[in-house]
């Protein structure tokens, strides 16, 4: 009897084992089949994944845009490090500055290297010898910097550089004087573009400088009393017919030691014709 009550307490335990044993398998089950919660990204993450893309989008872009303008980058830095450029390359790299306009690309260094050689293939124009390249040159260079412009407004350079590039094809005086006084309205005070927007002064006629007054006298006006003397000096040492009253009327309200400063570097107001 007590072999029998052994067998039975062990059977008895051993179904115990199985169910504990049953239902922890059941658990483990419920658990591994259990429905598993995804957290959503949260708004900051999104933004920088967006803002990554964005910028890899952009930098290769720009690469691509670097990449096709290469030759307009190289002939433009040759030319302002004063290096000598054939006129071949001049006029076919200059060229290939139409694909800027009609593809209407609009970043700064690329604009302002397709200035630099435009308005270098019209100074190398001849307006005698070889009319019908000047006359292209003139047009490519006037469709350039209304491009210009549009891209970057706020730039004085580049109003001025228009109304050179209009002047050279016919000096329309009110059109020229608007745009000049663009380029004033813009930098009226930066000594680079007022000596720039002088030397252009220096050569329009009286009918453009009449219809831009008020900035050829503020012009001249601020350069006598406050510019360099060694760079006002040498830039006026020959004074146009044009402006020359410009300069006398600012010139004599000079104090005496301003004037000797000026005469030391080749502009003697009081000799003035």
């Amino acid at each position: 009897m007590a072999g029998n009550g052994g067998r039975i307490a062990s059977a008895r335990s051993d179904r115990l084992d199985m169910s504990q044993r049953s239902k922890a398998n059941g658990q483990t089950r419920r658990k591994t089949f259990a429905p598993i919660a995804l957290s959503l990204p949260s708004p900051l993450s999104v933004l920088f994944l967006l803002t990554a893309v964005s910028l890899l989008v952009f930098a290769i872009v720009d690469i691509r845009e670097s990449a096709r303008f290469a030759n307009i980058f190289l002939v433009a830095e040759r030319l302002e490090q004063a290096e000598q450029v054939s006129a071949e390359t001049l006029a076919k790299t200059a060229a290939s500055t139409d694909g800027i306009v009609s593809g209407d690309y609009c970043r700064s260094d690329i604009v302002m290297a397709g200035t630099t050689l435009v308005l270098k293939r019209l100074d190398a124009a001849n307006e005698i010898s070889g009319y019908a390249a000047w006359v292209k040159a003139a047009d490519d260079a006037e469709r350039y910097m209304r491009h210009a412009v549009a891209c970057v407004p706020g730039d004085s350079n580049l109003w001025l550089r228009l109304a050179v590039v209009r002047a050279v094809i016919a000096q329309e005086p009110k059109s020229t004087a608007g745009l000049l006084t663009m380029s004033a309205r813009l930098a009226p005070a930066d000594e680079v573009a007022l000596l720039a927007r002088l030397y252009f002064w220096n050569r329009l006629n009286v009918t453009t400088l009449d219809n831009a007054r008020a900035s050829v006298e503020s012009d001249v006006k601020r350069l006598l009393e406050l510019g360099d003397p060694r760079k006002v000096g040498p830039a006026l040492t020959k004074v146009s017919a044009a402006l020359l009253p410009y300069v006398k009327t600012e010139g004599s309200q000079l104090s005496s030691e301003r004037k000797s400063s000026l005469a030391w570097f080749g502009l003697n107001i009081d000799k003035l014709p």
